[in-house]
Order: structure tokens, then sequence, then C-alpha cells
């Protein structure tokens, strides 16, 4: 399925885990981002994307360093195909934040199941 951005993904949420790692705007960085939600969209070939219980984004290289103006609200994904619905670590994704927020999948990034809290419903599952 190929994932995508909806009105319903709460970009914000993607937004503030960026403010926190302390990115700012024109910046583009490697990063993990953990917890993704992916949820498929009748007919089962696209997926929406749900940034809701994402958890802190953690930086792994910065590629530029940008101009430490405030980040854009509109965001993009690209590249992100996954098997079923569930929850995901994105790791080694390249962000961007230049006219928008741009996070895409490449071939230096890995999708993976996210882990599960011990003795949690899968569909309830916190870090």
């Amino acid at each position: 399925m190929d994932a995508r951005v909806t009105a319903q993904s709460q970009s914000y949420r993607l937004r503030e885990r960026m403010q926190e790692a302390n990115i700012s705007h024109g910046q583009e960085i490697r990063a993990d981002l953990p917890n993704v939600r992916v949820l498929a969209l009748a007919g089962g070939t696209e997926a929406q994307t749900l940034f809701c219980n994402m958890g802190p984004i953690r930086v792994r290289e910065i590629l530029n360093r940008g101009d430490e103006g405030p980040l854009p609200t509109d965001v993009t994904l690209e590249g992100l195909q996954v098997s079923a619905s569930g929850v995901y670590d994105i790791l080694n994704a390249l962000v961007g934040s230049n006219g928008n927020l741009r996070l895409v999948v490449d071939d230096q990034t890995k999708v993976v199941p996210a882990e599960q809290v011990v003795g949690a419903p899968a569909e309830f599952s916190w870090r």
C-alpha cells in the first residue's frame, strides 16, 4: 500500500515533534520517526499516515543547517510503502522543512513494525 498524508493525519503532531527536536525552517536531516500509524483506505492499494501517537524524533544526521525560521505547516510524504495497516518506525528518513515539511522514504530508509509494549493490545500500544 502506498501511504499518504490526509486531512486526518494530524500533521500538527509531526510539526510539534520536529520543534521538540529543534529542527528549523530550511533544515534537512536524516531522522528516525517512531510509532507512525498507517491505516489502509477502502480498496486496499492506498493508506493514510497518522502522526497522532508518533514518538520523539531522533536526529541521526544534519545535512543542511537551515535558517532557524518557523516550520511550515503543510506535510508531504514520498515513498512510504507498507504491506498492511499497523504502527511502524521509519528509520533514517530524509526530512526537509523548506516550503513544506517533506518526509522521504528512500533507499537509505528502513521501515519496520514498531515494538509493542508488553501486555498492551496491538491497537492501543504506547511507547
